[in-house]
């Protein structure tokens, strides 16, 4: 009786076992090409295959880097973002109060606190501007400017609508922005995902090769990839980055090598108080890593620096950190 279950060699392992796993693909890429390489050097059966998928791992390459590029992007898209809404409640010190009571202390100095026209522009209190979705209290602070132009004999309201307005326009801006860099990811993956398949393709065709070259030696099929990079259920944890260095003008963290079991490194911040941030991720073998334009550093707080290195499966401890301030020299 025949088994519905299919053979082995019906199975590309090479497609099957880099789905949502780009890292992977690579890390078998990097291996590959250049194992591949030496092993088949001078034999013209190999030629056809080695140079589809030499091209592949260029076109990999590249759209690694538009991916890890809109990462960034998105990345700095969203912190500015949050942190201009988070601003709208957050204290600059203990004497000082936030935007959204200064807001609330000028109309109460105008309006009868919880009268007729307060509850006009504040219907529920400072939560007019907070409940609800990202984009509902977007909206909330449209609307609210709005009637605060329009208390035409209260001049101090009026002033107070344009500021609302202008931190509106730069909220939308700010949201407009997140999207887009939402939009450009979406599209870098989806390339990235027609580029894993062809890499599979091309990686199966290479072994494939090598079985009908070297049917009668199969054993140096072996030479041809690393099979251990798909079959180990865990790679190693790369050390961390020996050492690291940041120079601020032009926003890069480094280190003076990659450690082993590494592929690419990892930039990360984080201010008192806060949550660690990733920044961006640094392209594969490279070094150092560069922090987006768009993902601002605030005056006055002081952030510590870091590189974690990466593959595909772990990563490492937290490097040496820098202490820095927007205004320093670079260490």
């Amino acid at each position: 009786m025949s088994s519905s279950r299919p053979s082995k060699f019906t199975e590309n392992p090479f497609l099957s076992q880099t789905a949502a796993r780009c890292p992977l693909m690579s890390e078998i890429l990097a291996d590959t090409v250049e194992r591949a390489g030496h092993a088949t050097a001078g034999i013209a059966a190999f030629d056809a295959i080695m140079t589809e998928l030499r091209a592949v791992d260029a076109a990999w390459n590249a759209v690694e880097a538009a991916v890890s590029n809109a990462e960034s992007g998105l990345l700095g898209a969203s912190l500015a973002f949050d942190d201009r809404m988070a601003s709208l409640r957050r204290k600059p010190d203990a004497e000082t109060n936030s935007l959204l009571e200064s807001w609330d202390t000028k109309i109460r100095a105008e309006l009868a606190y919880r009268g007729p026209s307060y509850l006009f522009l504040l219907p529920h209190g400072r939560k007019t501007l907070t409940a609800g979705s990202r984009e509902e209290q977007i909206e909330a602070l449209g609307a609210f400017g709005t009637r605060l132009a329009a208390q035409t004999t209260k001049p101090v309201l009026v002033a107070l609508g344009a500021e609302v307005t202008a931190f509106y326009q730069a909220v939308r801006a700010l949201r407009d922005a997140q999207t887009k860099a939402k939009a450009t990811l979406e599209v870098a993956r989806s390339k990235q995902e027609t580029l894993r398949v062809a890499a599979a393709t091309a990686l199966y065709g290479l072994i494939g090769q090598g079985m009908a070259t070297w049917r009668a030696d199969p054993a140096r099929v072996e030479t041809l990839w690393d099979v251990n990079l798909m079959r180990s259920p865990r790679m190693k944890t790369p050390a961390a980055p020996p050492d690291t260095a940041w120079d601020a003008p032009v926003r890069t963290l480094s280190t003076s090598a990659l450690p082993a079991n590494a592929t690419r490194l990892e930039a990360w911040r984080q201010a008192p108080g806060g949550m660690p941030e990733l920044l961006a991720r640094g392209s594969r073998a490279a070094t150092s890593v560069m922090i987006p334009a768009n993902i601002l550093f605030l005056p006055g707080i002081t952030y510590q620096l870091w590189l974690t290195a990466a593959n595909c499966r772990a990563r490492s401890d937290a490097g040496q950190m820098i202490p820095w301030m927007e205004g320093q020299p670079g260490e």
